[in-house]
């Protein structure tokens, strides 16, 4: 048995207490490369925030029974305010927004960062397809700006960082990296997609929408505009989108920052992909879109495309699918002559096709009716665009396809339904919405029993007496 001495103990932790030092001096951890890192970050940020912006906006809405109202049903229009973000792009006060932001708006303000004071600001211009706007700063000066970058320079596993005002908290920074790009997702408002999206997990909430998403340069490469929020979560989960900064959506902004309407390039045909007994039939063996409908005067029919032609490549690019195919021509120039190649009896030809125009009015769910008559009536409805025939496969090109119906209206007293094609007003051919709310609201008073609709449901067709509206009260 050994005994040590209390003073061999002393002298034995004295002796550790000073190795333990400097073995920690040994391990010590190099934080260069994390401080470079985190320098960077401030550094994106201290030139970024300056020209973000919180936008507030009065909006005047129906509430009409859109997919956001759990009550449904037509109800009296009331006003509500909207938050949402923007980035400054022009040192005279243009800022690049959601669309969804600032439609429909009775009134803007915006409010700089690191301030507290709002500012008049006016809708220049919006463009619902790309879901893009331009708001205008009225009180003149010379204000902070962000650079546009160059979204198809953009690779997943980038870092990507997103500013904006959620949940209102004013220049809020987020960081993650981008998940995935060439993102296409189905418009909750209407019957076409937004495409080429990029992906990121950096946090976007309800007030970012229209907030910057940049690079490590510190670039504008998308505008934050939707989340995937499943269940009544209504926050961040990872997975946001936003509006890729490219060739063609700088062109749609410097179009809107002039005040004029965006125009699209439109070919009239209606059109589907090609399945393997039809690549067989028609001599196709990959790629290409199937020609399934021509609208008489447009510019396919002028330059002569043919039903059952099969579209192989336009512009010198080949064509894979129905997506790209629509994607290529709406980015399109109006008036552009672009040569087309098409298969024809198992044979290919070339056509040069001048391209013609389409504005937003030509695929929205909305008319230029009031909202009044929507609401008494009960329903809504879009004109029957090639896009809209080809989504749906629908087996005309003129008439009206029924959005949606609202419950205890005489729309659904009459039995129509969502997805129901409307062909005539008593007697009169429908061409498109417009048509229709123009023709229904001079039947209407001469009715004392109802307006007679010829409907196409599925492969067959019907004739529906849709109600006489029921009397105003005094």
């Amino acid at each position: 048995m050994f005994r040590v001495h209390a003073l061999s103990v002393l002298l034995l932790l004295l002796a550790a207490l000073v190795v333990a030092p400097l073995a920690c001096v040994a391990q010590r951890i190099d934080m260069s490369g994390l401080e470079a890192t985190q320098n960077a970050f401030r550094q994106i940020h201290n030139k970024l925030a300056p020209a973000v912006v919180s936008i507030t906006s009065r909006i005047q809405e129906n509430n009409d029974g859109d997919m956001f109202n759990p009550f449904g049903g037509p109800s009296t229009p009331r006003t509500v305010t909207a938050s949402g973000s923007g980035v400054i792009i022009r040192p005279e006060g243009i800022i690049l927004t959601n669309s969804h932001v600032v439609s429909n708006a009775t009134k803007v303000t915006v409010t700089l960062s690191g301030t507290d004071k709002p500012l008049a600001a006016e809708v220049v211009q919006t463009d619902p397809r790309t879901d893009l706007a331009i708001v205008r700063i009225t009180d003149k000066g010379a204000y902070p700006t962000a650079t546009l970058g160059d979204a198809t320079k953009v690779q997943v596993g980038d870092w990507s960082i997103a500013f904006g005002s959620p949940f209102r908290l004013a220049t809020t920074m987020t960081v993650g990296v981008i998940s995935a790009t060439g993102r296409s997702i189905q418009n909750p408002y209407d019957t076409y997609d937004y495409r080429d999206l990029l992906q990121t997990d950096a946090s976007i909430n309800p007030g970012n929408s229209g907030g910057p998403l940049v690079n490590i340069y510190g670039d504008v490469i998308g505008i934050n505009f939707m989340i995937f929020s499943p269940g009544d979560r209504g926050g961040s989960v990872g997975i946001g989108f936003a509006i890729p900064i490219n060739d063609y959506t700088k062109r749609i902004i410097d179009i809107m920052v002039s005040g004029k309407s965006v125009e699209r390039g439109q070919l009239g045909v209606g059109i589907k992909n090609l399945d393997d007994a039809m690549r067989e039939q028609y001599g196709v063996k990959d790629g290409g879109v199937f020609v399934d409908q021509v609208t008489a005067g447009k510019a396919a029919d002028k330059a002569g495309i043919k039903e059952e032609d099969v579209i192989i490549s336009y512009n010198g690019v080949k064509i894979t699918d129905t997506d790209q195919f629509v994607r290529l021509v709406e980015q399109t120039t109006p008036g552009a002559a672009v040569p087309i190649v098409l298969v024809r009896n198992k044979k290919e030809m070339t056509l040069n096709v001048t391209v013609g125009s389409a504005t937003m009015a030509a695929t929205s769910t909305t008319t230029t009716s009031s909202s009044a008559d929507r609401q008494k009536i009960g329903m809504d409805v879009a004109s029957i665009t090639p896009e809209i025939a080809n989504r749906y496969n629908l087996p005309v090109n003129s008439g009206v396809f029924v959005t949606q119906i609202y419950p205890g209206t005489p729309a659904e007293e009459a039995g129509l339904v969502r997805g129901d094609i409307i062909l005539r007003v008593g007697a009169v051919q429908i061409a498109n919405a417009d048509q229709f709310w123009s023709e229904l609201n001079k039947a209407m008073p001469n009715a004392p029993h109802g307006v007679l609709l010829r409907v196409r449901r599925g492969q067959f067709s019907t004739t529906i007496t849709l109600p006489p509206l029921p009397p105003e009260k005094k």
